[in-house]
């Protein structure tokens, strides 16, 4: 049983993610036209229509039409995913991969509908992925900035693919006479193969729950409607040379209501190789220089197990 907990909390209203100037720019804060239209992404209204216009119509679509949701047999976690070992039969998921660009958003569209006009589809799933992938950018030019490694932001930033998902995490059957419900986990207990993870969620349905350092379970809370999470994964534990932890978190659902929600995956193309700055005699070498899609390679043939599996592929 998880208990609840709001996670540490930065206000991104008024930032522009493409413009943050020198130093610690995400103290200041400067307005300009940019940042309006940062601040509109945001809003409960519009992310609303993104969920009920667009996620859950996807989500309803037959299995048949789901499952051409496919990037190749060599990428299994790029495109659909449902009734997948390790995760509960009641969690479905499909996804945009590589750069979510308006027209890879359009050609998906027109793979899931190919006789419907998804021009209002489009523009909504684009326009909730370019905002999630520009604060993901901004996040990432933080820690970087924080660590004294911010030369390394540009060529980092220019290799990166996106994966975007949207999933749905169905409520449990009730189990008594009273049609109370137990909770159950849709989502088992992993680490992200990411760099970062930027996770949007739909409403009032919380699930999301993160292992804290001491092994305690706590479940986010969203501090505001307008909230997001934004979860380090393995690739940036290893690029930090073990600075920056990669949590352990599950999704765990109660109630009669499905959860959705939408989550940004930011996976390197360079080699991830932690900066010389940041290895030194304190700091030695924790991890092996490698690319990301040995690693998630690594982590689909090594299935459902919640042990480190970064550790294991090339801790030293």
């Amino acid at each position: 049983m998880a208990t609840e907990a709001r996670l540490p909390c930065i206000n991104f209203t008024g930032v522009d993610p493409s413009s943050p100037g020198a130093g610690r720019w995400w103290t200041r804060w400067p307005r300009s036209a940019a940042s309006t239209r940062t601040t509109r992404a945001l809003s409960p209204d519009l992310r609303a229509a993104f969920f009920d216009g667009a996620v859950k119509n996807l989500l309803a679509l037959p299995a048949d039409a789901k499952r051409c949701n496919t990037y190749g047999r060599d990428k299994p976690l790029f495109g659909y995913l449902g009734a997948t070992p390790g995760v509960s039969s009641g969690y479905e998921s499909l996804a945009i991969s590589e750069r979510v660009e308006p027209e890879r958003v359009r050609a998906f569209a027109n793979l899931m509908w190919p006789d419907a006009d998804n021009a209002g589809f489009s523009e909504a799933v684009h326009g909730a992925a370019r905002w999630m992938a520009e604060l993901e950018e901004a996040v990432q030019r933080m820690v970087m900035e924080e660590l004294g490694v911010c030369r390394c932001h540009g060529a980092m930033s220019e290799s990166m693919r996106h994966v975007f998902r949207m999933s749905q995490y169905m409520p449990p059957i009730s189990d008594d006479t009273e049609g109370r419900s137990k909770e159950v986990i849709r989502h088992g207990t992993h680490q992200d193969c990411s760099m970062l993870t930027v996770i949007c969620q739909h409403g009032e349905v919380d699930g999301l729950e993160v292992q804290t350092s001491d092994g305690e379970w706590v479940r986010f809370r969203p501090s505001s409607p307008a909230s997001l999470v934004v979860m380090a994964g393995n690739e940036l534990r290893a690029w930090t040379n073990d600075r920056v932890r990669a949590p352990f978190h599950r999704v765990a659902v109660g109630g009669d209501v499905a959860r959705y929600s939408a989550i940004l995956f930011a996976l390197p193309g360079l080699r991830i190789q932690a900066p010389d700055e940041l290895v030194d005699d304190e700091h030695p070498p924790r991890f092996k220089p490698h690319c990301n899609d040995d690693f998630m390679r690594f982590c689909i043939a090594q299935g459902a197990r919640h042990e480190d599996k970064l550790r294991d592929f090339r801790g030293v």
